[in-house]
């Protein structure tokens, strides 16, 4: 999402709306992927003196990933609120500020931003989600040539429950 300043720097300190959406990536967020749907993202900017555009606003978009009880398709709504500083030929390459050049700000960094410092730590299919099944070791068949890696440590339970 492409915001045309052009104004706000031939007004100081007017403000005007902008409001769109914004595509985001897929993220590779704790070893799953999170897909983002188009954020929806609504604001107010404005320039300064020295041509830096603060930028407030909000956004919202729904997150999908894995489910972490169950592994099942989760989804998450995703609000965030954000104010920032675009600093006029400021270094576009740093990630520790956000930078313009020209008469036109790139959104993207900041909309991904700030969607996923929103995303929740786990994502859940449902809040009750029980997860997996607990299943008894016992119970599963035996088949050959199919190694268990916990039955070791089922035997050595037992074993310490009958001394």
């Amino acid at each position: 999402m492409k915001l045309d300043v052009s104004n706000a720097l031939s007004h100081p300190g007017q403000e005007y709306l902008f409001s769109g959406l914004q595509a985001i990536a897929d993220q590779e967020i704790s070893g799953d992927t999170v897909r983002i749907d188009d954020c929806a993202v609504e604001g107010v900017f404005l320039s300064d003196e020295d041509g830096n555009i603060s930028v407030r606003g909000k956004l919202k978009t729904i997150a999908h990933a894995h489910c972490a009880n169950c592994l099942e398709d989760a989804q998450a709504e995703v609000e965030n609120e954000f104010d920032e500083v675009f600093h006029r030929n400021g270094d576009q390459e740093d990630n520790e500020i956000f930078a313009y050049e020209g008469h036109e700000i790139l959104l993207d960094k900041l909309v991904m931003s700030y969607a996923v410092m929103a995303l929740p730590i786990r994502f859940l299919c449902r809040e009750d989600c029980p997860g997996f099944e607990y299943r008894d070791p016992e119970a599963v068949p035996s088949e050959p040539g199919v190694q268990y890696p916990f039955a070791g440590l089922q035997q050595l339970l037992q074993d310490n429950e009958e001394v």
